[in-house]
């Protein structure tokens, strides 16, 4: 009976001790470099946002973010990498539109699933989606260019930065809601789709804002129209899809960090402050603006809430429009 009441309360000793040791190594998160994945090649959007929230996070939280690379898959190797990770807040994910939006419609067989597998830390940015077209098309508006499409039948393409991006959405919903006849050419990325509808190998192009507003110097493309709920801060004199008058053309890409499902709550909560602390300084705001990102802080619940309803939305679209991955 001794032996059993010992063995008993050497147990709960030995619980309190992990408890304690778990408590304390909370307390003292980070007590050592964090790493954060970048699900895409260095160079693009994805990997400068990733590479400028970690050097000011790392400040914020008094330690040093490594950022490594591991792209493939439109996002899925590095997402799923990060799934598998320890949930001790020391494996970070710059998650976007795709690895936790568009992905779970377009690939039936994920290693993740984006809702059980992550933890969400907080929104980070987003980047408005722009209607661009080549400037010899001689069209300045949306009307002018349904009137140039029906005395053009069949004569126009749009590029996209591939098959089930948000740009490719966007213009598949665009499409359905005008009627316009034109072709899905897909890309690796925005800037090539861009490039190509301001060449005229494509008429127009549904990029990101940031892949777009800078060529506007050189007068070899114009941009109709923002897919957002409000203008553009890169361009302010662009009306809104809504402002057109569609106001349901709405898509962006959006730029969210997440971490491994489990992850201890009190972790969460000072890698949500830092990054709350980071969107509001005002050099990080300018450097976003460069790439045409706006700053969205969100908390974990509301970022949950958010990609829940993302997934939701563009399931809807990718369904009705039988979109299909490559």
């Amino acid at each position: 009976m001794t032996s059993l009441i010992s063995r008993r309360w050497a147990a709960v000793a030995t619980g309190l001790a992990l408890t304690f040791c778990a408590t304390a190594a909370q307390a003292d998160y980070p007590d050592h470099p964090i790493q954060a994945i970048s699900p895409y090649a260095a160079g693009g959007a994805n990997d400068f946002l990733t590479r400028l929230m970690a050097q000011h996070m790392g400040t914020a939280l008094k330690t040093t973010i490594v950022v490594e690379n591991k792209a493939g898959a439109n996002g899925i190797v590095g997402a799923g990498f990060v799934a598998k990770a320890a949930p001790d807040g020391y494996t970070l994910l710059m998650g976007n539109s795709a690895t936790h939006g568009t992905n779970p419609t377009l690939y039936k067989q994920m290693p993740y699933d984006p809702d059980r597998d992550f933890a969400p830390v907080g929104m980070v940015a987003s980047v408005p989606i722009v209607l661009a077209i080549n400037a010899k098309l001689g069209v300045n508006n949306i009307p002018e260019l349904l009137a140039y499409a029906k005395s053009h039948p069949g004569k126009l393409a749009f590029g996209s930065s591939g098959v089930g991006g948000t740009g490719h959405l966007c213009g598949e919903a665009f499409k359905a809601e005008t009627g316009l006849d034109m072709v899905h050419v897909p890309y690796k990325g925005d800037a090539p789709a861009v490039a190509d509808a301001m060449g005229g190998q494509v008429q127009m192009a549904f990029v990101g804002v940031a892949s777009a507003a800078p060529l506007l110097a050189s007068g070899k493309i114009k941009i109709l129209a923002v897919a957002s709920a409000h203008r553009s801060g890169s361009l302010p004199n662009v009306p809104t899809m809504a402002e057109a008058g569609y106001k349901d053309i709405q898509f962006a890409q959006w730029y969210a960090l997440v971490t491994r499902a489990g992850t201890p709550a009190p972790v969460i909560a000072k890698l949500n402050e830092a990054t709350k602390v980071v969107l509001a300084q005002a050099d990080v705001k300018k450097s976003l603006a460069t790439q045409g990102a706006d700053p969205e802080y969100m908390t974990p619940d509301q970022l949950r809430g958010f990609y829940q309803s993302e997934i939701k939305r563009f399931a809807e679209i990718i369904t009705r429009l039988g979109i299909k991955a490559e």
